[in-house]
């Protein structure tokens, strides 16, 4: 008899003595298994640190509104306590009315509480493996797994939480002999790499983000302009423009240290393998280990994302285009599984994993789009240009002493969009080779698309009126992987042929008549 916490994979049937070639035996149903009991106090130790760290600036705000010492310590201490119990109520409801099982063919999991429902996913399927660990998961000897199928928006299923021993046995035999195959190591974290962590767009935007959650708790309980009234005794008399430097300043600060902690969270003892089959098995995280697999056979390529802060310092991140995996949720609303495999670092770091991954170099030199892209962009930065300019117009008409205004947003709109336009244009470009298809655009948000040319299952082509009058198209690649569907906009018609006859012949007839 199997019981919680013993190995789920059900033996193979043993033939009776005496039975012939001709006799047709039945595998035996597994029994259903109960998760481990251990996610319970887990659950609630997490809960109960959450609640804590929320109960000090909460306690801090309720003293600072004069509100007394004992109905402080009844809202913080009680609340957590509240909060607490009900974590440990609502697990231990969830783990008596759970219930998963798996045999050769399928892994199930069945909820019955007011209503009944079953999970179920082919175990032939299933081909991204993630058992992740908190801190006080790790530290109990469990982890959540969760499972995801091969189809792009493929369905998804989490056991959470199991033994750690039987996680790795569940892993191994869902990816049968991949999971025991040789294996070579493509990228080690090296701590020196949190450099580049500060280089990314969402530094500033975490700054912003900072900033506002504490205007946000100070709205809570009625500081604002308490707190405006204090700020701006203190800088009061300094020029508007120094302020704003000031205010830009701190907001890179906070970015700067919320964009390395997130950093180390996420990729610290980062160890990425191959197999020989082209299997990846991804280990990293801090204060939550995740130990995620990709099947070599859903790959389809992979991305670099190069921002200009990476560009500046020669860095790259590295994502993988695989069935499964993405940014955003699944037709089922859960959360993807994540696409990064190799954090910031050197570029010659990213492109190397990326060349192990796909068997063969990352082009280098890709083919410039006709001058009209750069053309069309051009026009873009001037349009903008001119709608920051009038809507900066309009304080100055009101209150004159903000001539000033116009002519900053002038100047400074004038040299962002220019540059962003050359850039861009700079950026846009495709190569084909032998094995691949190369795909990079963006200035700001620049990524470089490298999908394997038998994964790619056609193209579409999109032309609005102005890229008709320029002789220019989109195209749109479409794989079976990732989002599916990968941009390239702005190419010459004489270019085209090339890039669609990546999926056969067939497609020819994307061609328009000439004239």
């Amino acid at each position: 008899m199997t019981t919680p916490g013993s190995h789920p994979v059900p033996a193979e049937p043993t033939p009776q003595s005496g039975t012939t070639d001709q006799t047709l035996t039945t595998e035996p149903t597994p029994e259903w298994l109960q998760l481990d009991p251990r996610t319970v106090a887990a659950s609630t130790v997490v809960a109960t640190g959450a609640l804590a760290a929320t109960a000090v600036p909460a306690g801090s705000g309720l003293l600072l509104g004069g509100v007394g010492l004992a109905w402080v310590l009844l809202w913080t201490i009680g609340g957590t306590i509240l909060g607490a119990a009900a974590t440990a109520v609502i697990e231990t409801v969830r783990l008596a009315v759970t219930r998963y099982r798996v045999d050769p063919h399928r892994i199930e999991r069945r909820v019955r509480f007011l209503s009944s429902s079953t999970t179920s996913l082919s175990t032939g399927r299933v081909r991204n493996v993630e058992i992740s660990a908190d801190l006080v998961q790790r530290r109990m000897g469990i982890a959540t797994v969760r499972l995801a199928s091969g189809e792009t928006d493929g369905a998804r299923l989490t056991l959470g939480a199991l033994d750690r021993e039987v996680a790795e046995d569940l892993r191994r035999h869902l990816l049968a002999e991949r999971a025991a195959t040789d294996t070579i190591e493509l990228v080690r974290l090296d701590p020196g790499w949190v450099r580049y962590a500060p280089a990314s767009v969402m530094t500033p935007l975490f700054g912003i983000l900072g900033i506002g959650i504490v205007f946000q708790v100070a709205d809570w309980f009625g500081a604002v302009p308490e707190m405006l009234e204090w700020i701006w005794g203190q800088i009061g008399e300094l020029p508007i423009p120094v302020i704003a430097m000031g205010v830009l300043l701190l907001a890179l600060v906070v970015g700067t240290v919320a964009s390395v902690a997130v950093f180390v969270e996420n990729w610290w003892n980062l160890r990425l393998d191959r197999h020989e089959d082209g299997s990846l098995e991804l280990r990293r995280g801090l204060l939550v280990g995740r130990h995620t697999s990709f099947d070599g056979r859903r790959v389809r390529g992979v991305t670099l994302h190069e921002p200009p802060g990476f560009r500046l310092l020669g860095a790259a991140r590295l994502d993988v285009v695989a069935s499964g995996v993405g940014t955003g949720k699944d037709d089922d609303g859960k959360k993807k599984q994540s696409p990064a495999l190799v954090p910031p670092s050197p570029r010659d770091v990213s492109a190397g994993a990326a060349e192990t991954i796909l068997g063969e170099p990352v082009p280098t030199v890709l083919r410039a789009h006709p001058p009209a892209a750069r053309r069309r962009r051009l026009v873009r930065a001037v349009a903008v240009i001119v709608v920051v300019t009038v809507a900066a117009l309009v304080p100055a008409v009101i209150w004159t002493w903000l001539w000033w205004v116009p002519v900053a947003a002038l100047a400074l709109s004038a040299v962002v969009a220019i540059w962003a336009a050359h850039d861009n244009a700079r950026g846009l470009g495709h190569e084909v080779t032998v094995g691949v298809v190369a795909l990079r655009k963006g200035s700001l948000m620049r990524r470089t698309d490298i999908l394997g040319r038998e994964g790619i299952l056609g193209w579409n082509i999109r032309r609005s009126p102005l890229q008709r009058r320029a002789g220019l198209a989109t195209l749109v690649g479409t794989t079976a992987g990732g989002s599916g569907a990968f941009r390239l906009p702005d190419v010459g018609l004489g270019q085209a042929p090339e890039l669609w006859r990546t999926a056969g012949p067939v497609w020819d007839h994307l061609a328009e008549p000439p004239g």
